[in-house]
């Protein structure tokens, strides 16, 4: 089976997972400085620099979050937003200090015990990725657990775990039925096992949250064939041919039809 890893999905969802602080870069350090309360000091310096973080302006980012550790050293957040930071330079020693100072500092902290999982993942640590998403699925307030759980299915397809991956991306579905990654996963899953019906129901639920990509139309040009859909199967692969002509999935698909072309 094909699995998408790319450590591209893996920077998005530390986006996504990191900025869940909301940050945006609408102060300035002048007005933060006059607030006399150091806690909304502390917020507004760490908010400033995942913002600049955002933008991509780097050296803005470690000014904010530097005055940030001034006032409090031992800050998960701020130590959270520079191991992104660092990681993003490729820094990754430095990145990996910070993310364990941030779960040093506050080990309930999710979102840190997140984004340092997906800091693993992608440097292929499978197993310590794999600790750190099984830690964090346990918070049950944690508005993204249905992505961990995804991510935690991801992970145990990488350790070669099927049966593990498989309770994860279930999980994460019951708690997300639009968790897109895991939906086709799943069904990508059912179409090994034979069960071609529920296959087909997962990969229908994935393209009401998202659009195609190679790897659903690959899927779509199997089914198609199962189910002797002549005119779905046109339909997908010439999408995938239009769309996606330098994926894996066209190039499988070419060698496949001129297999069959062969045998005809």
């Amino acid at each position: 089976m094909a699995h998408i890893t790319k450590t591209a999905s893996i920077i998005g969802l530390m986006l996504v997972l990191m900025f869940s602080l909301s940050a945006c870069v609408t102060e300035t350090t002048g007005s933060i400085q006059q607030d006399p309360d150091p806690v909304k000091q502390l917020k507004a310096y760490i908010d400033l620099g995942v913002g600049y973080v955002q933008n991509g302006e780097f050296a803005r980012a470690k000014d904010n979050l530097n005055k940030a550790l001034e006032i409090a050293p031992d800050s998960a957040d701020a130590h959270n937003a520079f191991g992104y930071l660092f990681q993003l330079e490729g820094e990754y020693a430095l990145s990996e200090d910070h993310y364990k100072k941030a779960l040093a500092s506050d080990p309930e902290l999710t979102r840190a015990r997140m984004t340092y999982g997906a800091f693993l993942y992608s440097q292929g640590r499978y197993k310590d990725a794999q600790k750190e998403f099984s830690i964090a699925v346990e918070d049950r307030l944690y508005q993204m657990r249905a992505q961990v759980f995804e991510y935690l299915g991801m992970t145990y397809t990488k350790l070669n775990q099927p049966r593990e991956a498989e309770l994860a991306y279930v999980r994460a579905t019951q708690l997300n039925p639009s968790q897109v990654r895991a939906l086709l996963e799943l069904a990508e899953i059912r179409f090994e096992q034979r069960n071609y019906v529920e296959s087909r129901s997962y990969y229908k639920k994935s393209l009401r949250v998202a659009a195609p990509s190679s790897r659903s139309l690959w899927l779509c040009i199997r089914l198609a064939r199962i189910f002797n859909e002549d005119d779905q199967e046109a339909s997908c692969s010439l999408t995938l041919r239009n769309v996606f002509p330098a994926s894996d999935e066209y190039k499988l698909y070419q060698s496949v039809a001129s297999k069959n072309a062969r045998r005809s």
